[in-house]
Formats: C-alpha cells, structure tokens, sequence
C-alpha cells in the first residue's frame, strides 16, 4: 500500500517539503522561473479576476505570493510545511512587501480557516493526496472564492513525463547531491518513490512522497465536478498557448460557477421584487408571490381527509406507524393511486418520499456523471444540487430540447409540467421528448406537482407505462395546500423504480402525512370549484396588468398564476401599485450552462415575473385597489 493509503502514517506532504527538499528545488526554481511563471499568473489575475485578494495554495517558500503582492496584489499563502512559510515571510519582509501566511494541511484541516477570496493559484501544489481528496480541495477553493472567482490551477502532464519517466536519477552541484528513485504504478496514476539527499559532510536524508500525476483530461473533469467552468487551458505558462501531448506543465483557468438559488430562497427575499425598500413604509403591501387563498376551494375536503385518517385510530396511533416492511409505502399506495389516476399501477413503480423536494433530491444523483439538462426558469432545485454533486447542468428551451438531448446525452432531463409559463404541455409532446431521451441514455424526470389543478385526468403518470425512462413526481403541496404533509410520489417503470429506491431514503413519507395523503387522493378531482374561480380571476388580473402596459402570459385556464415577461421597467409597475411578485430571473447563466449563454425562457429581455392569482373577495378587492388608476 502506498503512503498516501496509510492510516497509521502521517501524510508524506507534512515533512516531504522541508530544508533538504528545497535545498534541491532551489536549483530547479530560479529566479528566472518564478519570474516567467508570476507574469503569466499576473496577466491572467489582471485580465480575468473580479479583484485583487489572491490566495496561494501550496505557496512554499513563497516565491509567487511575494511577487504578486509586489504587484500591489492583496495575498494570503497557505502552506503545510513551516520551515517553507518561515523562509515566505523572510522573503516578503527583504522584499518590503506585506503577505499574510498561514499553516494548516490543505487536504485534511477542512473547512479551511481563512476568509473570502477574488482568485486562488495553485502551482506545482496538485496531487499530493487521493483523488477523491483532490476533489474535496477544488470543492473548498470554490467555498472560498466569491462569485465568478477565479482559479489558475498547475500541475504536471503524465502524458508529458512518461516518455522521460526513468526510475532512477542523480542531481549534483558544489556540496549536495540528490539520488532519485521512483516508481510510477500505471493502475494508480501515481508515482512513489524518495530522494536521498546528502548535503556536505552531513549524514544523508532520505524524503519520501506519493505524487498523484494527473492527464490534463483528468483535471478537466475534476474541475467540472468540483462545480467549476474551465474558460481556458495555457501550456507552460503562456497565455493563449495550447497544450500539446509533451507539454511538461499544463495551466487551467477557471471560474467559480454561479449557483442558481435554491427555490426557498424566494422567500428569504433574495429574489423576490419589494415593493419598496423598506417594507414597513409600505404596511398595506399585496403579496401576490403565491395563493394563499386557495385553501378556501378545497378546505371541505382536506377537512374530511383528516378526520376520516385521525377517526382510523388518532395522530398518536398515525405517528407509531413504522412500516419496515413496506419502507417506500408502495403496497399502501398503489391502489390508491390506481384508482385517483385511473389506471393500474403496481407497488413496484410507486416510490413515496418527504414531498416533492424530497424525491428531486434523490433523483439529482440519477444526473451523476450528468450533464443534466433542464429548461431556463423552471424549478432550480434538481438542477442545482445535481451542480453540487459535480453534474454539469445546462439550460434548454423548450423547443430546443430535442436538439440539446442529441448534443449533450445528458443523464438526466428534468421538466416542469406546466412550465413557469404555463404551457401544460400533452402526452403526445412528452412522449416525443421521452423516446428522444431514452435514444441518448437520458432519463426524463417530469415534476407535476402544479399540474394538480388541471386534476388527475390531464397527469401524464399514465406515460410511465410507455416509457421505462421517465419518472412522474406528484406532490400534495400546490392546490391541496398540505405541504406540511411533506408527502410526494414518485411513479415510474418498474426499472426506473429500482434506480430511484437506491438513492432515495426509506420511510420518507410519515404515517400520519401518509394516512392524510391517501384519503385527499381517494376522493378523486377535489379542483373542480378552484378551478371555476381561477377561470372567472384569471382574466381580470391579466386584463388589469395588461392596461399598466405589461406584456402578460395567462398560460393554461386551471393555473392560479400569471407571467409578465421582458418588462425591464416592471419593477416600477409593483412599486408604483404597492404589491409583491416573484421574479424569476433573466439573463443569468445557468448553472454551469454554456459560457455566455443567457438562461431565459425564450428570449426575454428582462425578468420573467411570476404573478399569484388572488382567488378570495377580499384578496381581489385589493388588486383592484392597488390597480385602480389602471382602469
């Protein structure tokens, strides 16, 4: 085993870089060198970092953190090895110039101590530990760097080196002497080996290390995974120069990719517009970023869901329920379901779960190795955390799908049915998009929790019995409004169902939400009078935002909500009318969407806003006083 696999040995890199190693690299590291190696970091910090703080992973002796901050450059130099950072600070003090040094093993002190940073360089400092260590430090580089920071990430081509790979070699000068011995194990990638070293009459040190040498391909997809977007790729430190097979030294340039929100960041205010800045200047403020209101349409029958379930034995009997032997509550749910969507299903392709959040959670890691593929202003959360797991995640259109599914053969598709305009699109359209996934590997995740309002007969779960790659996911949050529940299933081929149960949690779904859920499904299409109000509503709301000059989308009759989209004035129009929407975004890349690409639902100009229908008389006596200069 190697050092690096030893977990009764201290990590080789702790004593490796001390005296008698730099006494050698000294040699290799000349002035010279570090000086063409700092203008390339300079030009490229200069041309491309969003500021000045720069962190040097594996700084050493410091001789790059000392010339950028020579540049004016505000620097922080990490380092494990403290006789290295005591001859760094030596130097930046000779140089009369100011750097902050800090101890701590890169790989193993996590989370890093240390702040917030513009950009991180990191040369000749990759590969010291596992590849899944390598990872975990580009997953924290891109914890400590602000958005869009920036990374120039070295390290040594194996291509370049195995052709002069020799197992052994002698460096001599005046007074040292340093005998080489290595192995390079092709199964690993890595290269083992030690360094004699013998300075004057001293007695010989021999220094051990454990190198991981990586193939610039190798980089390339840990940087991705690490949620990173290469922009380009220098050879031996020479902006624009590309790399070829026997480039010694290989540098990355990449960007810290932009989260998208979570969803629940909406109402934290992150994303929502205000009607004004300060919300208590504006006490009578209409929030229309969702319905409240719609509780009063189907009230008679949550009612009744939960006291035929708690009639059953009480919520103290409902909370005991732990049904090892039925861990998805499959066999509970399936004749339920069966007879709400009217079809056959059987417990092999019903998987329950906490809610819809829940079960994309688990399918994120259906979009491992990825990409994952998802429409621009849809619900972020799949998307993103398939992002986080190191899944490259592009944004589509929907007239593009078919196309990008062909270009990218992307893992997962994950669609909204209806989209956040309100396209509720028909089986016919999703099983063309289903048989092009299923030609490319791709599985299709189809998240109905708002098409509950057109109800059980317009689903698309029946579709699960024609095509073995798509997973249907239902919730009881949106027009139930019993997101409290925190009950969702997920419905799929039986093949699907397997994939999905070993990555979802059992026992997700509660007795007692459980117990509530199947009775409010039993009683079949509970919408028909939310519906009736939505269709009397809708138009009012779209005809009144329509005379302050917006551009309206209605979408489908049955959805309690409206769009407004390329309105880049918008804003004004809530401010001026005293109410709150939800702004979706516009023009932002998608998360680790193409470089440049706008992600925006066709080709906005401006922000797409979700604007809630209010349903009650009172909740509409107030858009009409809001908007009564309208007309």
């Amino acid at each position: 085993m190697s050092e690096a696999g030893r977990q009764d040995a201290p990590p080789w890199y702790l004593t490796f870089f001390g005296e008698d190693f730099w006494a050698v690299a000294d040699h290799e590291y000349t002035p010279e060198r570090t000086a063409a190696e700092t203008d390339y970091l300079a030009a490229v910090l200069d041309a491309s970092a969003p500021g000045r703080r720069v962190l040097d992973l594996g700084c050493g002796t410091g001789r790059h953190a000392v010339a950028l901050a020579a540049r004016q450059f505000s620097v922080t130099g990490a380092d494990a090895g403290g006789w290295a950072l005591e001859r760094a600070e030596a130097a930046a003090k000779a140089a009369g110039v100011r750097a902050d040094w800090l101890r701590f093993d890169l790989l193993r002190e996590l989370p890093w101590p240390i702040g917030e940073f513009d950009a991180v360089v990191c040369v000749q400092s990759f590969g010291w530990g596992s590849d899944a260590q390598q990872l975990r430090l580009l997953q924290e580089v891109r914890r400590v760097l602000v958005p869009d920071g920036l990374l120039i990430l070295d390290h040594s081509n194996v291509l370049a080196i195995a052709g002069n790979y020799v197992p052994e070699a002698t460096f001599e000068t005046a007074g040292l002497r340093a005998d080489f011995r290595r192995a390079y194990r092709m199964a690993s990638g890595r290269s083992t080996g030690e360094i004699e070293v013998r300075r004057g009459d001293a007695e010989p040190v021999v220094i051990h290390d454990d190198v991981r040498m990586y193939q610039p391909a190798e980089v390339h997809d840990l940087l991705t995974r690490a949620g990173f977007t290469v922009e380009r790729v220098d050879a031996d430190f020479a902006v624009g120069r590309e790399p070829a097979p026997t480039t010694r030294y290989v540098q990355f340039v990449a960007r810290s990719r932009t989260d998208t929100p979570a969803a629940i960041t909406a109402w934290e205010g992150r994303r929502d517009t205000r009607a004004s800045t300060q919300d208590e200047a504006r006490p009578n403020t209409l929030d229309l970023r969702w319905s409240p209101d719609e509780t009063e349409f189907v009230r008679p029958w949550v009612d009744a869901a939960f006291r035929g379930a708690y009639d059953d034995g009480g919520l103290a009997e409902l909370s005991r329920a732990y049904p090892l032997s039925d861990p998805y509550s499959a066999d509970a749910a399936a004749p339920v379901l069966s007879s709400h969507f009217g079809l056959d299903l059987a417990p092999g392709t019903v998987t329950a779960g906490a809610g819809a959040t829940g079960l994309l959670h688990a399918c994120a890691a259906l979009a491992l190795p990825g990409p994952v593929l998802h429409l621009a202003g849809a619900h972020p959360d799949l998307p993103r955390w398939a992002a986080r797991l190191g899944a490259r995640a592009i944004t589509t259109r929907f007239e593009d799908i078919t196309a990008d599914l062909d270009r990218h053969t992307p893992s997962v598709l994950v669609l909204d049915r209806p989209t956040i305009t309100g396209d509720l699109f028909g089986r016919e359209r999703l099983a063309e998009i289903a048989e092009a996934a299923r030609a490319c590997g791709t599985t299709v995740v189809l998240d109905e929790a708002y098409a509950v309002y057109a109800g059980p007969g317009a689903s698309c779960v029946p579709a699960v019995a024609e095509h073995p790659n798509l997973i249907v996911l239902r919730s009881m949050s949106k027009g139930y409004c019993c997101g409290g529940l925190r009950v969702g299933f997920a419905l799929a081929a039986p093949e699907s169902t397997r994939r999905l149960r070993e990555i979802a949690p059992p026992l997700g779904a509660g007795g007692a939400g459980l117990a509530v859920a199947l009775r409010l499904l039993a009683q079949g299409d509970v919408f028909g009078a939310l519906r009736t109000r939505i269709a009397e509503v809708k138009p009012v709301v779209a005809r009144t935002l329509r005379r302050t000059g917006l551009k309206v989308t209605e979408g489908a009759d049955c959805l309690p909500w409206v769009t407004v989209e390329g309105e880049r004035d918008a804003n004004l129009v809530w401010e001026r009318h005293g109410v709150r929407v939800k702004e979706i975004g516009a023009g932002e890349a998608g998360i680790g969407g193409r470089p440049g690409e706008a992600a925006d639902v066709g080709r906005r100009d401006g922000p797409l806003y979700k604007i809630a229908v209010p349903l009650s008389e009172a909740r509409l006596t107030a858009f009409r006083d809001a908007f009564a200069d309208a007309g």
